[in-house]
């Protein structure tokens, strides 16, 4: 049985774009990421999908780590 996992983000689109694109290489096949673009921000939608859940779970915390990691790196390179 398949399981999903839906991650969303709002806030600037520049950081959630650059947080992204830093972590899409490292396994293209095991996410998907779609944007929906409102006003002054974006949402980032990131599906996890695994043959199981605990094989989601897991995909799903390495992508929040890495994100938290490029994130906080990112903040450490503009100032």
């Amino acid at each position: 049985m398949e399981s999903t996992i839906e991650i969303r983000w709002s806030g600037d689109p520049s950081k959630i774009k650059r947080a992204i694109q830093s972590i899409e290489p490292d396994d293209p096949d095991a996410f998907n990421v779609d944007f929906i673009h409102h006003e002054s921000s974006i949402e980032a939608i990131i599906t996890v999908k695994a043959s199981s859940l605990s094989t989601a779970k897991a995909t799903a915390d390495d992508i929040l780590a890495c994100l938290g990691a490029a994130t906080v790196a990112g903040d450490v390179l503009e100032n």
